[in-house]
């Protein structure tokens, strides 16, 4: 726990117990990179591909299978205006438009904080699994000091719910009354089985650890202060704080340690520090190191680094409590937010304060990352002017994202052309403060291309000739704040509904990135693959295959196909379902009907014709 030689990353933490596969994922965060949900699949399927340094290659095509399989099984619910506008375009986003649910918390004054992962395993002859991760971090590629807890459990054979796990039920069952917009009605069924399910599942314990406890916070019934227990002393490590929250906490017991940042601590006042017998920040030499990962480089200022980790501990006798999750040590947190945490309780001579920050002795584990705090006289000022400016335009983002925006798609009579209206519906146009301009874009187009979104209702903004590769959902917007030459400025994305694009969009996404005969050989494999280390061996057999171990191409010689394709049939005949699909699609058009293997019928027919008798 916050040890820096025990990092995992979240795709470790979303792949599948082995024997089993994904049957559908909820998740929670406050802000959202689209690349980074487009890479979560691969721990479904592809995490044992790897290149030869242990990175993640994310082939576009290993994508696409990954998403066809996993897209509709991957439900993500987000603060609304926190989807962050990607550099580039990628076809593959397509895919996650209907697997992203923007929210609001139900305190207009707070925000939709939590950072969880609700994964449902199944595999055949066996109880279904679920896994709980509670984190610390958004789904971006912050590269910043986080924590992680995962909880595995089995769902009993019992008709009564555990109360512990009720909060937790509540929680999930909670998510599809914060969304903005309608969810479908099959997404609401699986959220709803799902609530039901975890308030029977049997979590295993953390070793070491004796209780556990779920806080969810900030929706109608729900508990809202956590720390209602016996508290003889307190560590409390969060990147943002306030005075009120945290002279709350340390009133109770004595010898409190606080780990926080620089700039946050320079705003407490003299008398909140002086609850605290140490305070700590994050030492620079800390800052996560580059290791090469998959991860996309990102500009300057877009990404958090440093200390991002909330816990709570307390020491009570001789007992320690573990509070970990999203909730900073902030009133906000507490009072407007909605958040989650899991409590954990085990011996203080194994969780308490003393085992993360001894006070003599080696600099180990987590001490390592600190350095003692000393004010500064001389901090620089905040910039009142700036921080209006800020709130201003994070107030309108807020406002945009729950006006109601929708999309009308309308073919135009050219061939693969389309007008897009951005169109709000309601009676009152926009109500935009003194200073501010809003501009939109769709994210597939530059954002030399954004225009200016109009106050009044009705059409808002056009966009003309747009090729079918651009239809999209998702819309970026750039809110700027002026005023006195001093100028403030945040883009967003927002998924909005659209209204008459055509039925076949990703079907046509798929056809567009297969544009060759290797590359249609190599989706096969990818389709046929089991998952994990079958999946690195399809990939193998369809790049020997293109390279000429069968016929260059030829599916006539083409024996790892055959055979593939025999296996599958005996072990798992619904994915051959797939292969026919394609096989369907590439017929409908002449060059479509180029890009499958020469000889191909000679092994698919009697392979499929199988499939059609055992059905």
């Amino acid at each position: 726990m916050l040890d820096p030689d025990d990092r995992r990353h979240l795709l470790e933490s979303l792949r599948p117990p082995p024997g089993y596969e994904l049957d559908h994922a909820i998740g929670t965060t406050f802000s959202l990179d689209l690349l980074a949900l487009l890479i979560a699949p691969l721990a479904f399927t592809l995490f044992d591909w790897e290149d030869e340094n242990g990175n993640l290659n994310a082939d576009p095509l290993a994508l696409l299978e990954t998403l066809r399989r996993y897209a509709g099984r991957v439900s993500i619910f987000c603060q609304a205006g926190q989807i962050s506008v990607p550099r580039g375009s990628h076809q593959l986003y397509g895919y996650l438009e209907k697997s992203i649910f923007e929210v609001m918390p139900p305190n207009d004054q707070g925000v939709f904080h939590p950072k969880i992962w609700v994964l449902r395993f199944t595999a055949p002859d066996a109880q279904t699994r679920y896994r709980l991760l509670c984190l610390s971090r958004n789904l971006t590629f912050d590269r910043s000091w986080d924590t992680a807890l995962v909880l595995e459990g089995v769902l009993a054979d019992r008709q009564r719910a555990f109360g512990t796990n009720n909060p937790l039920g509540d929680f999930v069952a909670a998510l599809p009354e914060l969304a903005l917009r309608q969810i479908p009605d099959q997404i609401k069924t699986t959220v709803d089985m799902i609530q039901h399910e975890l308030r029977r599942v049997s979590f295993e314990l953390p070793d070491g650890f004796d209780e556990i406890s779920f806080w969810p916070l900030g929706f109608k019934g729900a508990r809202r202060w956590p720390f209602e227990t016996r508290i003889d002393r307190m560590l409390i490590v969060s990147p943002f704080v306030s005075d009120g929250l945290l002279s709350r906490i340390a009133k109770v017991g004595q010898g409190h340690i606080l780990v926080s940042r620089t700039e946050e601590l320079d705003t407490l006042a003299p008398a909140t520090l002086n609850c605290f017998e140490r305070v700590y920040l994050l030492s620079p030499a800390a800052d996560p190191d580059d290791d090469g990962g998959a991860e996309p480089e990102k500009e300057k200022g877009n990404s958090l680094s440093g200390l991002h980790a909330k816990l709570f501990v307390a020491d009570a006798g001789w007992n320690a409590n573990v509070w970990t999750g999203s909730a900073n040590a902030t009133n906000a947190a507490f009072k407007n937010n909605v958040e989650f945490l899991v409590q954990l309780t085990g011996k203080k001579s194994r969780w308490g304060i003393n085992t993360l920050t001894p006070q003599t002795g080696e600099r180990t584990g987590f001490m390592k990352l600190l350095q003692e705090y000393s004010p500064n006289p001389d901090s620089t000022p905040v910039d009142l002017e700036m921080k209006a400016l800020e709130d201003t335009a994070t107030d309108v983002c807020r406002s945009l994202a729950a006006i109601g925006l929708s999309v009308n798609v309308m073919g135009l009579e050219e061939q693969d052309l389309f007008r897009l209206q951005l169109v709000h519906q309601g009676n009152k146009g926009l109500l935009l403060p003194v200073g501010v301009s809003i501009r939109c874009w769709p994210i597939t187009l530059s954002d030399a291309m954004g225009i200016e979104v109009k106050k009044d209702p009705g059409n808002v903004a056009e966009f003309i000739k747009v090729s079918f590769e651009a239809l999209t959902s998702f819309f970026a917007f750039e809110v700027t704040a002026s005023r006195n030459e001093k100028k403030f400025g945040c883009r967003f994305v927002l998924n909005l509904p659209l209204d008459g694009a055509p039925e076949d969009r990703s079907d046509r996404i798929m056809k567009s990135l297969l544009k060759t005969r290797d590359q249609v050989i190599k989706f096969i494999f990818m389709l046929l693959a089991e998952g994990g280390g079958d999946v690195y061996q399809a990939i193998l057999n369809g790049r020997a295959l293109l390279s000429g171990g069968a016929g260059n191409g030829s599916s006539g010689a083409g024996i790892p196909l055959f055979e593939t394709m025999v296996r599958t049939l005996e072990r798992n005949p619904a994915k051959l379902d797939q292969i026919e699909r394609l096989v369907a699609d590439l017929r409908k058009t002449e060059d479509g009907q180029l890009l499958l293997p020469e000889s191909f019928d000679a092994i698919w027919k009697p392979i499929w014709a199988a499939r059609e008798r055992n059905r």
